[in-house]
C-alpha cells in the first residue's frame, strides 16, 4: 500500500469513527486498531475540513471589516494559501490560521 491510499484509509477509519459516535475504546476494539494509532490520525486529521452530509466541504473563513480607506494589505503566503492582512488585524487569528493551515 502507498503512501496515498494509506492516508485514504486512514481518513475513511478517523471519519467512520467520528460518525459511529462510539468511545475510541469501543471502535477501536471493535475495528483492530490500536487507540494511539486513532489517537494519531485524530490529530492529525483535526484541522482538515469536514465533509457535511451534501458531501461539500466546510471551511473556516476569516472575515475582516472592510477599511474605511483603501489600503494596500501586507500579503502573508504559505505554501498555496495568502492571507492579506490589513492595519488592526487581530494577531491571535491570524496564529490559529497559521496552525491550521501548517497542519494540513
Amino acid at each position: 500500500m502507498d503512501q496515498v491510499e494509506q492516508l485514504e484509509l486512514r481518513r475513511q477509519q478517523v471519519s467512520d469513527y467520528r460518525s459511529s459516535g462510539k468511545t475510541v475504546v469501543t471502535w477501536c476494539s471493535e475495528n483492530n486498531i490500536k487507540v494511539s494509532t486513532l489517537r494519531y490520525w485524530l490529530n492529525k486529521f483535526k484541522y482538515e475540513a469536514k465533509v457535511d452530509d451534501a458531501g461539500q466541504e466546510a471551511f473556516i473563513e476569516f472575515k475582516q471589516q472592510e477599511p474605511a480607506v483603501k489600503e494596500i494589505p501586507l500579503i502573508v503566503k504559505i505554501g498555496a494559501v495568502s492571507i492579506e492582512l490589513y492595519p488592526g488585524f487581530d494577531a491571535e487569528t491570524l496564529r490559529e490560521a497559521i496552525a491550521a493551515i501548517r497542519s494540513l
